[in-house]
C-alpha cells in the first residue's frame, strides 16, 4: 500500500498519535461550519468558478459598504454636536 492511501492500515505510529489528538468536535466554529454546510452554498455557488468570483466580488462590495456605513454612524454618534453638519445655519441678513 502507498503511504497516505485511505485504504491502508499500516500508517506509522506518529500518524495514529496525530489522529488521536485531532481537533474534531473541539472547534469553537464547529456549529458555524455545520450551519454553512447545511445551506449547501458550496454546491450551488462556490463550486463553480463564475459563481465563486461573483460571490467574492459581491460579498466584498457589500461588506465594504456595510462596514463604511457602520463606521460613519459610529463616528457621527461619538462626535455629535462637534461636526460641521451639526452647526446651526444662520442666513446672512440682507441690507434692503
Amino acid at each position: 500500500m502507498v503511504f497516505g492511501s485511505p485504504y491502508s492500515d499500516q500508517y506509522p505510529k506518529g500518524v495514529w498519535d496525530g489522529l488521536k489528538r485531532s481537533r474534531r468536535g473541539k472547534d469553537i466554529f464547529g456549529p458555524l461550519t455545520s450551519a454553512l454546510n447545511a445551506t449547501r452554498i458550496y454546491n450551488h455557488v462556490l463550486k463553480h468558478s463564475k459563481g465563486y468570483w461573483l460571490f467574492s466580488i459581491a460579498g466584498g462590495c457589500l461588506s465594504c459598504y456595510a462596514l463604511g456605513t457602520a463606521c460613519d454612524a459610529f463616528w457621527r454618534h461619538v462626535n455629535k454636536g462637534r461636526l460641521y453638519i451639526d452647526l446651526p445655519y444662520k442666513s446672512p441678513e440682507s441690507d434692503d
